[in-house]
């Protein structure tokens, strides 16, 4: 596969579980394209802007001469659609949607997956999706129809994170892609009562809570040397199925991947400390768990559920945003960039970078790996059949 608008790699990890292998990463962020590099070593990793290359460049990078490519995705940036983003029609962003039709054009791949914010199907009332769609079916491909909004706490994500999958195959084959069918039930439909009991399969596992993801990780609070560093050794046991995979302990059976031989499973990274002054932090105690603090409107994440949507926050060249993260549900602090990575389920030796603002942008911006898996498998699947 390849991936366009790489980031961390959140997409290409998917697929990598799912027993593809990432040919080309291509990335315009600098920090992006050096945590591609460090995670995807076998990977030709592209920094440029997507404006600025072709097809045949990508090919050429990937060295794949005349083999064919399997699958295109991405996640063109989707700021410009977000329904809690600026909605700015004149976003240059929300172009790159039509870059990343481009390429697939160019390189025709089998199929292609689009990944974005639900808020791309009503922007400009409808007619910028359905350009999009008309586009694509214009240029020899068949968008499997309808297209779908896959919630990741439905797919093992303990989130709350609702994303539009757009796929795709050449005209010219008869595979049959299908949408992924939901594989988990989040903790609050789990608890459906007699009205709601018949909506929900309560036969299906459920989906891991906060509790489950994050709290055998370090309470970073603790060690003041996470104010310049953001390693330190784990020194609580993992408390759950989820944690132990996350920490390699043991065997995700859902996964082809396995920890790079050169990870030091003893050492966490990404726990970089974030140093509250009074106010906030008395805010972050005292304010319960589900609810959001005054103010600043920073959601506290509950033990015994799933989190909220994490975000990537806005540059400083969009007015001077910071990185809006979800308060820890017992520490008076905002989470780190490991417990934000663990939320959208990336595995603990999946490094990001050392800094705060960097780190959680990353984290942010991400597919979580195990909804793309889930996509990812069903393309496996059509391939095969």
């Amino acid at each position: 596969m390849i991936d366009l608008f790489a980031g961390a790699g959140g997409l290409a990890l998917g697929f990598e579980q799912a027993g593809f292998s990432t040919a080309v990463a291509l990335d315009s962020d600098a920090t992006c394209a050096d945590c591609l590099r460090v995670n995807f070593p076998e990977t030709a990793v592209i920094h440029r802007d997507i404006r600025s290359i072709s097809g045949k460049d990508i090919l050429n990078e990937a060295g794949l001469g005349g083999r064919e490519v399997d699958v295109v995705a991405g996640g063109p940036p989707c700021q410009g659609f977000s329904l809690i983003g600026l909605r700015d029609p004149k976003d240059a962003r929300s172009g790159l949607v039509f870059e990343f039709h481009r390429l697939v054009t160019e390189i025709q791949p089998k199929f292609f997956v689009m990944e974005n914010v639900p808020g791309i199907l009503n922007a400009h009332k409808g007619k910028f999706f359905h350009s999009l769609i008309k586009l694509l079916e214009r240029d020899g491909y068949r968008v499997v129809s309808p297209v779908r909004v896959l919630n990741a706490a439905q797919f093992g994500v303990p989130q709350n994170r609702q994303r539009v999958f757009i796929l795709g195959v050449r005209n010219d084959l008869a595979f049959n892609p299908k949408y992924p069918i939901q594989s988990h039930i989040s903790p609050r439909e789990n608890q459906g009562n007699a009205s709601d009991s018949g909506l929900f399969d309560h036969s299906l596992p459920i989906t891991p809570t906060v509790r489950d993801a994050i709290a055998d990780l370090p309470r970073v609070d603790d060690y003041e040397e996470l104010i310049v560093s953001d390693e330190i050794p784990y020194d609580i046991e993992p408390l759950s199925d989820y944690a132990r995979m996350m920490r390699g302990l043991l065997k995700d059976p859902g996964s082809a991947l396995r920890p790079p031989k050169s990870w030091n499973s003893s050492i966490c990274t990404g726990c970089r400390r974030t140093v509250h002054g009074p106010v906030l932090a008395k805010r972050c105690a005292e304010t319960p768990p589900g609810e959001t603090l005054p103010i600043s409107r920073l959601y506290k994440l509950q033990w015994d559920n799933i989190a909220n949507t994490l975000r990537a926050g806005t540059p400083t060249e969009r007015g001077s945003y910071s990185s809006p993260r979800p308060i820890h549900p017992e520490q008076p602090r905002v989470v780190t960039v490991r417990e934000g990575a663990r939320l959208q389920s990336f595995p603990d030796w999946h490094r990001f970078h050392i800094t705060k603002w960097h780190g959680f942008r990353q984290v942010g911006n991400a597919v979580p790996p195990l909804l793309a898996r889930a996509v990812a498998k069903e393309i496996l699947r059509a391939l095969k059949s």
